[in-house]
């Protein structure tokens, strides 16, 4: 026997946070703020018609966010940023699409003690992480805050002599603020001559790290590996996840990783 709809469970309402914020970019308008399990949603409060001033950002694209106070004592206000790094096709229909940087930053004065402000900002910062990372909304905040998976720890291996000299320059341009967006605890080794990796790895505590990062040519790929295969314990030692960042002249591997990875 088919079921009436009324005998089937109701469904759970989309969880929603609401504010409305200044941005820390532009503080004399004022930004509705919609945060769901899906998107974060922007839209400017003025006499515009509904769906101009209007920005939705997809989770899918968000790599990190952040609560905050800046170091003025004399201002209550605390801030709460999301970082985005969407898909945007390029100007000319034959190159192709690049990731590119998107902030959102909220500007919380809504009260005049600064601890509850940021309290506020701090809410927002945890239940997007939940979102990130499907922890469901049933707990208190310290419940979400252990349910979260503990962040990412690499070793990143950078040769200051790839891509002409720029891989060190991209790390302190791109890469840097990118791991700390995204929460990622990383430990920064420039290598100073050939093998320089490969000695390191050899006697590195695996156990401190969830994967080693190589940013520069396929070289120091194979420096890394080498090492591993070099160790005692060996056989362990090579399922430790390895990631390449490109930071050579050709980045062929890097790019033949990413394409096939999707």
């Amino acid at each position: 026997m088919r079921r009436a709809e009324s005998d089937f469970p109701p469904a759970s309402p989309p969880i929603t946070l609401y504010g409305e914020f200044t941005q820390n970019s532009n503080r004399r308008g004022r930004w509705a703020v919609n945060l769901t399990e899906k998107d974060l949603v922007v839209q400017r409060l003025a006499s515009a018609p509904v769906g101009r001033n209007k920005v939705v950002l997809s989770l899918r694209d968000c790599v990190g966010c952040r609560a905050y106070r800046e170091d003025d004592k004399a201002d209550p206000s605390a801030y709460f940023a999301a970082y985005f790094y969407p898909l945007r096709k390029r100007r000319w229909m034959t190159s192709a699409p690049s990731r590119q940087r998107v902030e959102q930053c909220f500007r919380l004065a809504a009260l005049q003690d600064p601890h509850a402000n940021l309290e506020e900002a701090e809410k927002w910062a945890l239940i997007l992480l939940c979102f990130l990372h499907s922890v469901p909304l049933r707990h208190t905040d310290s419940v979400l805050l252990n349910s979260l998976p503990h962040p990412c720890r690499i070793l990143l291996f950078v040769n200051p002599q790839s891509g002409k000299g720029q891989a060190l320059t991209l790390y302190n341009s791109h890469i840097q603020r990118m791991l700390n967006e995204a929460g990622v605890i990383h430990k920064l080794i420039i290598t100073e001559r050939q093998n320089h990796a490969r000695e390191l790895v050899k006697d590195v505590d695996l156990s401190q790290w969830d994967a080693l990062v190589i940013m520069s040519g396929d070289g120091l790929l194979h420096e890394v590996i080498n090492g591993l295969l070099e160790r005692p314990d060996w056989e362990e030692a090579v399922r430790t996840p390895l990631g390449i960042l490109p930071g050579g002249s050709g980045n062929a591997l890097a790019a033949s990783v990413h394409y096939y990875s999707g």
